[in-house]
């Protein structure tokens, strides 16, 4: 604790005498930058087109909203946009996490950085817990089936992860740092978590560079809580993570650019035994990518290849049933990005993956790890030839409509297609409203730990859904409201029956609800934007609130000083209590109703201040039956550019 106070301290002293006049001209060119990104997004459709032509909602964590929640993680943010539950999220640092998005589960989820989709083929998504929110330079999240263009997995929305720009300048640093206290409700600890992030990146000629470095260490908290409050307090369960990234950009000659990447994260965490129960479980996980991505711009279009391979590794040795796994993907995604005319482009593009697996586990009787041997090769394959055309015409009518053809080794070919109409009524300048509707298929393969780990089941059939949604968008002056309707239908859903002890296909599910935004930015530099939620998933959904809603308010000061009060509100949630008895119990969660605030003040042209109190009321409530929740805790941040 006393180590990081000093590393505050000697940063902090360090920005003081060290003032660059330049910087607040940079300032106000991020500034400009982020109200662009207002006008322009990304959409399912790959192109850059503004955001009154999308036939979606498409929602943006821009620069300025990580700035204004220093301290907090990637899940943190997800978790405030609509249609969005992440559990897990509230408690332990370590703690595993569900992805809950318009009622689906971790596995319908795409996962993107930088545009290029990483999935653990372990369990058939990426672990967020891996990456530090100060890597990160905005994340875009698409909502809706959009297997078309991403495949396998992208049954109820995309999230595209972009990592920090290189700086235009030669050589520029930026650290950030924060140090927080770690503590429960009703628990007497005293905990800290401290994060550190260094990037260093520039621009020489015609090379662009970034290297990036950070950490993160939580201590203090446990992962389970007592059963009851006569019960001695649980031990800590400590986390620690490592990123390590480099980026590179190199451009060739004016119409070809090479770029090139290597990524390494990697997190240490202990675990408890299951709701109620302390224990003493330690274990790794760590993920490696590299990759290369050549780009050909031409007169009307780009090709561009992009290439990785990922290995994700799990080490649970030190644990009570000790296990050790390694999963290997490589992936090859190849696209032409062709304008034929102002009003009509596309993009054709060719999908590989290759993705195996090797698990290690101690077999009943033995205390030394064995190599699993499954009956069949753990391997799969996927081969997906893939194209999107976008329409936009000038009349106010967009079109955006596209296949895929899914070639599985295991389950052979499965089509996957869009249609996403819309129309655009345009006002006075950069007014609008627009009505759209949508109606996508998706595909999602079970895992390879699903197909042939000891509780998997070789003769799962794959996922398969269709999402239908409708909706409205208007943007008045500084105005901005959005409705969305979605209705989902899946078969074969793939999940854990405590019946049987392996993974099943569970039959089928009907889920609709709708989504709500509001934003309204006024005169006297004050913001609201909201969002509330339904979702009704027959009561058959895990942790997924019926009801949701975020609420942000926001004041800046002479443009220097920004205040942010977040509200967040869960309704009561459904969970299943696993028994140290192997029995199990349906249990109903409370809702609960959780503020929080924040604040950061530009000191002089180099140093940032930031400052938040999580949970000011010190609520106390449950995510998951069992297992610890956060009460009130004070974070103190800073970040320094020269």
């Amino acid at each position: 604790m006393k180590k990081q106070v000093f590393h505050l301290s000697a940063l902090a002293l360090l920005c003081a005498i060290s003032s660059v006049s330049a910087q607040e001209k940079k300032e106000t060119e991020k500034k400009q930058e982020v109200e662009v990104l207002e006008e322009v997004v990304i959409t399912d459709s790959r192109f850059e087109i503004k955001k009154e032509n999308s036939g979606k909602v498409v929602h943006q964590i821009t620069v300025e909203q990580i700035e204004q929640n220093q301290g907090k993680s990637i899940v943190d943010l997800l978790n405030s946009v609509a249609g969005i539950e992440i559990g897990g999220s509230r408690g332990n640092a370590g703690q595993n996490l569900g992805y809950y998005i318009r009622g689906g589960r971790s596995n319908e989820v795409a996962i993107l950085i930088d545009g290029m989709q990483v999935v653990d083929p372990l369990q058939n998504n990426y672990d967020l817990r891996l990456l530090n929110l100060d890597m990160v330079e905005s994340i875009e999240i698409i909502k809706g089936a959009a297997s078309t263009l991403y495949g396998s997995g992208a049954a109820t929305a995309v999230i595209n992860i972009q990592l920090k720009r290189p700086s235009k300048e030669k050589v520029h640093t930026v650290i950030n740092t924060t140090l927080g206290t770690r503590k429960t409700q009703n628990i007497s600890n005293s905990g800290f978590i401290s994060t550190s992030n260094a990037n260093l990146s520039g621009s020489l000629n015609k090379f662009d560079y970034s290297l990036v470095i950070g950490n993160q260490e939580s201590k203090g908290v446990s992962a389970a809580k007592p059963a009851t409050s006569d019960m001695s307090e649980f031990k800590e369960d400590p986390f620690s993570r490592l990123n390590l990234g480099l980026n590179m950009n190199y451009k060739v000659f004016e119409s070809f650019n090479l770029s090139a990447f290597s990524n390494y994260n990697t997190f240490t965490y202990n675990y408890d035994g299951g709701s109620f129960i302390d224990a003493s479980n330690e274990a790794v996980n760590e993920n490696y990518r590299i990759g290369l991505s050549p780009t050909y711009t031409y007169e009307k279009g780009i090709i561009q290849i992009n290439a990785s391979y990922n290995q994700y590794n799990s080490n649970g040795e030190k644990t009570t049933s000790p296990t050790k796994n390694e999963g290997k993907s490589r992936v090859i995604d190849a696209f032409v990005k062709h304008k034929f005319s102002p009003e009509l482009f596309a993009i054709l593009g060719y999908n590989y993956q290759n993705n195996t697996i090797e698990t290690y586990s101690t077999p009943w009787g033995s205390s030394m790890l064995q190599k699993n041997i499954y009956t069949e090769e753990a391997k799969t394959t996927i081969s997906d030839p893939y194209v999107n055309i976008v329409y936009i015409s000038s009349y106010g009518l967009n079109i955006n409509t596209g296949g895929r053809l899914n070639s599985h080794n295991k389950y052979g070919n499965h089509f996957v297609y869009n249609i996403n109409p819309s129309f655009t009524f345009k006002h006075k300048e950069t007014n609008y409203s627009k009505i759209f509707t949508s109606y996508s298929t998706a595909f999602v393969a079970p895992s390879l730990q699903d197909l042939y780990a000891s509780w998997g089941n070789v003769d799962l059939e794959p996922q398969e859904s269709l999402t239908y949604e409708a909706g409205i968008e208007s943007k008045i002056n500084e105005f901005l409201f959005n409705f969305t309707y979605f209705k989902r239908e899946v078969e074969n859903i793939i999940g854990y029956s405590t019946t049987l002890s392996k993974i099943i296909n569970q039959g089928k599910a009907k889920i609709n609800g709708v989504e709500i935004g509001v934003k309204y930015n006024f005169q006297n530099n004050f913001s609201f934007d909201a969002n509330y939620t339904y979702t009704d998933h027959n009561n058959n959904a895990i942790r997924i609130p019926k009801n949701k809603v975020n609420a942000n308010f926001t004041y800046r000061l002479k443009e220097k000083t920004n205040f942010l009060v977040s509200y967040r509100f869960n309704d009561s949630r459904g969970d299943t209590y696993f028994k140290p008895d192997f029995s199990t119990e349906n249990v109903t969660l409370n809702a609960f109703s959780i503020i929080d605030f924040s604040s950061n003040h530009q000191l002089n042209e180099n140093l940032k201040l930031f400052a938040s109190v999580t949970n000011i009321f010190d609520t106390e409530f449950e995510e998951i039956i069992g297992f610890t929740t956060l009460g009130r805790n004070y974070n103190l941040g800073l970040r320094l550019n020269f």
